[in-house]
């Protein structure tokens, strides 16, 4: 048998690499990141995942209680996340639709890692919320804190490993390949968000 430690930190690695899904963010760092050199892009990918990181730690932290504090619930809490997410995937598929806005070309790579890639797409409602229920403030132990925080930045190390090797589906996809796939991903992302919403509607009209 497992020590319990090390049952614990790979049930909350395996739940933390699910929710965060690094391979389905892909798309949505190819989008922002195309048009960069690829010393760039692994810098955007870096500043991603120490943002990812930063938000993620907080609310393992304080998260239960910033809410609770707030008064909002975690139904709230994950339809808002959803309509940000739905926001984000319509602006993919409706890419060329509108005119670039001045100064876009003239975005920083923290800019472009903070939005949309650290958040929503990596921090975003989900995993926010996962993390939440893993730690569980009402019962606090630091031990499974520690456990929690350690099983993140491997999900993390991993989602930065996939994103390091995305100048290589740069190289095989081009620009062409790769409007159509951010497309493509854009759509998946709002059915994603739509089902969120629906959850969220869902559990609200039970908890009436």
């Amino acid at each position: 048998m497992f020590h319990p430690f090390v049952t614990d930190f790979f049930s909350d690695f395996v739940t933390l690499l699910v929710v965060l899904n690094p391979v389905a963010k892909l798309p949505i760092f190819l989008a922002q990141t195309a048009a960069l050199d690829s010393k760039t892009r692994n810098r955007v990918a870096m500043w991603a995942i120490v943002i990812s990181f930063g938000v993620l730690m907080f609310f393992l932290v304080a998260g239960q209680f910033l809410l609770q504090g707030l008064g909002v619930g975690l139904t709230a809490f994950r339809m808002a996340g959803s309509l940000v997410l739905l926001l984000f995937a319509l602006s993919m598929i409706f890419d060329n639709a509108h005119p670039p806005p001045p100064g876009a070309t003239d975005t920083t790579p923290l800019e472009r890692a903070i939005f949309p890639i650290a958040m929503p797409a990596l921090a975003g409602p989900g995993t926010m919320l996962t993390i939440v229920v893993l730690t569980d403030n009402d019962r606090f132990d630091w031990v499974h804190q520690v456990d929690t925080a350690m099983a993140l930045v491997l999900a993390l190390a991993i989602c930065f490993i996939v994103m390091r090797f995305a100048t290589l589906l740069v190289q095989v996809l081009r620009r062409a390949g790769i409007s159509i796939l951010s497309r493509v991903m854009g759509l998946i992302l709002a059915a994603l968000a739509v089902e969120g919403m629906l959850a969220s509607t869902r559990s609200f009209i039970h908890s009436l």
